[in-house]
């Protein structure tokens, strides 16, 4: 199956899978790794269960969705992958997920898998409208979340070990690099 075709069986919104696209463009560009692109392009599949505000079409598909997977974005990711039977995707995207919620206590990056560690960075550069800086993410996330937690320091800290397994500037990747990506990155196949 396509990852376009995974996106249409499970009802990905439009603005999700336009994030999900960017992280992986984000992804391609530092790595060819299949495995490093495909769990960037499935790592927020269950965020519809979060989203408030949604559209009265989009709001009866987040029901169907909290009812099937629960309410935690996260989970709900994870069991979708389950359900797709992508147990590798599933289980790179929980320990992306891991590093996430544990940032202050990793200090090694090089003992977390390469995926996990491409996608958490690859995220920390999208924002709500397109590819942004990690300044300029940091600033987002402190404005949106009042109580989101920043940790500058490791942030620029993995930037640098990223960059150090890249194949190009990592800081200069922007939009226009990415968007047209996303054609070719639909047609992944993931199994």
């Amino acid at each position: 199956m396509q990852i376009k075709q995974l996106y249409e069986k499970y009802q990905i919104m439009p603005q999700l899978a336009q994030h999900q696209l960017r992280v992986g463009g984000i992804v391609s560009l530092i790595t060819k790794d299949k495995a490093a692109i495909l769990t960037a392009l499935v790592h927020d599949m269950g965020n519809i269960v979060k989203f408030s505000n949604l559209d009265l079409g989009w709001t009866s598909v987040q029901e169907i969705f909290q009812k099937k997977y629960g309410r935690d974005a996260n989970l709900a990711t994870l069991k979708i992958l389950d359900d797709a039977g992508l147990t590798k995707l599933r289980d790179l995207v929980e320990q992306e997920a891991e590093f996430y919620q544990n940032v202050i206590n990793i200090e090694d990056f090089s003992k977390v898998s390469l995926p996990a560690a491409l996608t958490l960075y690859a995220d920390s550069r999208v924002a709500i409208d397109g590819v942004v800086s990690l300044e300029e993410r940091i600033v987002d996330l402190e404005t949106r979340y009042k109580q989101h937690r920043s940790d500058r320091e490791w942030a620029y800290k993995l930037e640098d070990y990223i960059q150090s397994l890249s194949r190009c500037d990592v800081k200069s990747i922007t939009e226009e690099m990415v968007t047209p990506l996303f054609d070719e990155l639909l047609t992944y196949r993931v199994e």
